[in-house]
């Protein structure tokens, strides 16, 4: 077999990226990939044998944590080494350039073996749920609101106290591309809560979802206030940490019904992260 190089992926690459991603059912867009292109130029890497590509990586920096995501090796081409080689060349890139000190991923079960191989350890199950886009009644006196880039700052401060770091960017880049469907609940003490989705290649994606744990009811605030502004009967996917039991709770009520699960794994030592107050990620590959 001719030998494997990895390099730099760049626009020209989205199209097979795209291609990967249709093939392996995870449900995004070429617009997802091109978002995810855009965090991290230098970060995203893709695998080839001769002029053929056969696999990609990407991943995205917060400061001093990272996320690595969109793994994957085209079928015909796996138990190679292929993926390995992409997550060397990820992790020398995000730990020698970008100097981050955590890595965490999601990984489905059946792979996990391969990030522990590389020193990555479990946290905790990432549970998905899946149900329909309903009108639902917002509760009395909501205090939520459509969000605005000029509480962009506010909300990503906000933000990082639960997922550990500041997201500014990548919340930016998702009110440019969804406007209406990005909420935010305020009151007079300040920010207690936001929601945003997206649409996906069939369906919609919510998240991230992030809310003052101490504050169930706005919690589903937020929810009923975004999913009104989702195509009607469209499918909403969504993934939630399985400590945050408030969250399952909340989408269980509303009808979503949990069909998979994914494993949150890390590499370095813990973040200051607060999973109680994540309701929804923002998507396995970047958190």
């Amino acid at each position: 077999m001719t030998s494997i190089t990895v390099r730099r992926l760049d626009a020209g690459d989205l199209d097979f990226a795209h291609e990967m991603l249709l093939s392996e059912d995870w449900n995004d867009r070429y617009e997802d990939a091109e978002r995810m292109l855009s965090y991290e130029p230098e970060g995203c890497f893709i695998a080839e044998i001769g002029q053929e590509r056969v696999g990609h990586v990407f991943s995205v920096s917060y400061r001093t944590l990272a996320w690595i995501g969109y793994l994957i090796v085209k079928a015909g081409y796996r138990k190679k080494g292929i993926a390995t080689m992409l997550m060397k060349k990820a992790l020398d890139y995000l730990q020698k350039k970008k100097h981050v000190k955590t890595v965490k991923l999601e990984a489905v079960p059946e792979i996990a073996d391969l990030y522990r191989k590389l020193g990555f350890t479990d946290e905790y199950d990432s549970l998905r749920f899946a149900g329909t886009a309903q009108h639902h009644s917002m509760q009395a006196k909501s205090i939520v609101q459509p969000a605005s880039h000029s509480l962009i700052p506010d909300i990503a401060e906000f933000d990082a106290a639960y997922f550990g770091a500041n997201r500014a960017r990548v919340l930016s880049k998702l009110l440019d591309a969804f406007p209406h469907l990005f909420f935010v609940a305020r009151h007079d003490s300040g920010l207690e809560g936001y929601i945003a989705c997206r649409k996906a290649e069939s369906g919609y994606k919510l998240g991230p979802w992030v809310c003052n744990p101490q504050k169930p009811k706005t919690a589903e605030q937020l929810l009923t206030a975004c999913l009104p502004a989702i195509e009607p009967h469209s499918r909403i996917f969504i993934g939630t940490p399985a400590p945050n039991r408030t969250a399952v709770t909340i989408l269980a009520r509303y009808g979503f019904e949990r069909y998979s699960r994914s494993l949150r794994m890390r590499l370095g030592p813990p973040t200051r992260d607060r999973v109680e107050g994540v309701f929804a990620i923002g998507g396995p590959m970047k958190g």
